[in-house]
């Protein structure tokens, strides 16, 4: 028994002994250079190869030009797709990867002529770009382009770890994962980013597009030149010392500094959103709050700025107040209260209206985006269409609101999204009556109020004419003419003030009865009817 167990601790023994022989042959094999895998022939017919894929060639310039045509659109449209497609078409790794392996043969010649297609290359897709956005009626910041605007040293390690595999499937003639690599390198993208920054004068989007373009380059670059190296390309001529790592390495530290800042500015932003957003729900914590919107601006030592959009039940007087003391920063706060149907009849719409006074921030995503998130919690939104430069909005409160109401939230989404004209359209639904004080002809202020809204609402749903029945209660003793005229005067003062918001096309009726039934109330009123849309 005791000679079997030693015999099997033995065959165990030599089993792990093997193993490890086994596991450190493998990790000698990978340390060696592949470089002895490639005969000098391999690599002359590699070279050439790469070299001719980042020549200037009139198919190159056709297939850049429609490629970032293809970005310019998907962008616009925020479409993830599209922008996956035009970066499959686009041949723009061809210029840096024979910039990279020429770089590391030390050929002076083949790079400028690679670095010449890559400069005319670029330029050629920033100038299709700036064509289709000038073009084209969509020039809204969408997320697909803000999110080639801040590059951070993340970016510059996507594109290291995406130029190893692109070199490595170069020079060993793989093409099956060329297709991931074309689109994690997202090399068209932030050039159809410059061109609508150049369209649209917005200077700090195209400089940070263009700062994630260059970020790609240099570092596909550096991990081509890497491999290249490992595989043996090299100076035949030249001995001694080389220039051409530290140079590079240079340019690696250069870059990481703004990208390095950028990205503790994303880190720094993010802390001090999650810290407003707590404060706000907080403060609203009694009034079931939506966070429809919030925009933060901060420091290393707090936020600055908080502006934000809140949808509540309950008006919540010194919000900015008590979230600006919870912050402890000593940040600005604008907040915007947004109230439901619910709470807008419990405040009343004036009160409503009276808050709308801050300004937004940029936006964050496309404004059909913005607008249907601002709106939902609210009630239903039933269509978002566009109206030359603006929107119309079909949308129904989830609980019945006047116009007023439904006028107010309108203020709100424009004040929510001011670069963009927003008109929202109410539900179909009589119009409230215009009172008047007992024997009067003249318009009080509430009287008014709600003339202009019933003036808003015949513009919103189109109204190409309309009538308004002027009312009177006649005489205990009958119907006199100075009851009608009291009824004509009280149609045409409403007729009036609705002529000049627009409605121009009136018919003037009276109400007046013969003698007096039910309740006097309701003959001083005059009352509007929608007689045809547009």
């Amino acid at each position: 028994m005791i000679g079997d167990s030693g015999a099997s601790l033995k065959a165990r023994a030599a089993e792990v002994t093997l193993m490890l022989k086994t596991m450190r042959d493998v990790v000698t094999s990978a340390l060696k250079s592949p470089a002895r895998l490639l005969s000098d022939g391999d690599r002359s017919v590699i070279e050439a190869e790469v070299h001719d894929a980042g020549r200037l060639t009139n198919a190159y310039s056709f297939m850049l030009f429609s490629a970032c045509g293809i970005a310019a659109l998907g962008l616009l449209q925020s479409s993830a797709p599209v922008i996956i497609g035009a970066m499959l078409i686009s041949p723009l790794m061809g210029p840096i990867v024979s910039m990279g392996v020429a770089l590391a043969r030390v050929d002076p010649r083949r790079f400028r002529t690679a670095a010449l297609a890559l400069v005319i290359g670029a330029l050629l897709s920033v100038l299709a770009s700036t064509l289709i956005v000038w073009a084209s009626p969509l020039k809204d910041v969408t997320p697909e382009i803000l999110a080639r605007t801040r590059p951070t040293l993340l970016d510059l390690v996507v594109a290291l770890l995406s130029g190893f595999v692109g070199a490595y499937l170069s020079i060993n003639r793989k093409g099956g994962a060329i297709a991931g690599v074309a689109i994690a390198t997202s090399l068209m993208p932030p050039l159809a980013v410059v061109g609508y920054g150049l369209a649209t004068a917005a200077w700090d989007i195209a400089g940070g597009a263009l700062l994630l373009f260059l970020t790609n380059v240099v570092a596909i670059l550096v991990s081509v030149f890497g491999v290249a190296r490992r595989y043996g390309f090299r100076s035949i001529e030249r001995q001694g010392a080389t220039w051409e790592t530290p140079a590079l390495v240079a340019v690696m530290v250069a870059l990481c500094i703004p990208l390095a800042l950028s990205l503790q500015g994303i880190v720094v932003e993010a802390r001090e959103t999650n810290w407003a957003r707590g404060a706000i729900n907080q403060v609203f914590a009694d009034a079931s709050p939506h966070i429809a919107e919030l925009k933060v601006q901060a420091q290393d030592n707090g936020a600055t700025f908080v502006q934000a959009v809140v949808i509540t039940r309950k008006y919540i007087p010194g919000a900015d107040a008590q979230v600006a003391g919870q912050l402890n920063s000593g940040a600005k706060v604008e907040i915007e209260q947004i109230l439901t149907a619910k709470g807008a009849a419990d405040l009343g719409a004036g009160a409503l209206a009276g808050r709308l006074t801050a300004t937004p921030a940029p936006p964050t995503a496309s404004p059909e985006q913005r607008l249907r998130a601002m709106l939902s919690p609210i009630g239903e939104v039933q269509a978002i269409e566009r109206r030359g430069p603006g929107l119309a909005v079909t949308f129904a409160m989830n609980t019945p609101g006047g116009l007023a109401e439904y006028r107010a939230v309108e203020q709100a989404a424009q004040r929510f999204m001011p670069q963009t004209p927003v008109e929202l359209i109410p539900p179909l639904a009589p119009l409230p009556e215009v009172r008047f004080a007992y024997g009067s002809t003249s318009l009080s202020p509430e009287a008014a109020a709600t003339v202009d809204a019933v003036a808003w609402a015949l513009t919103r749903w189109g109204a190409s004419a309309a009538k308004v029945e002027g009312a009177a209660s006649p005489n205990p003793r009958g119907r006199r003419p100075a009851d009608i005229r009291l009824a004509q005067a009280r149609a045409s003062v409403v007729a009036d003030r609705l002529r000049t918001q627009g409605i121009k096309d009136i018919t003037l009726t009276t109400d007046v009865p013969e003698t007096l039934t039910g309740d006097e109330a309701r003959y001083l009123a005059a009352q509007v009817t929608m007689l045809a849309a547009r």
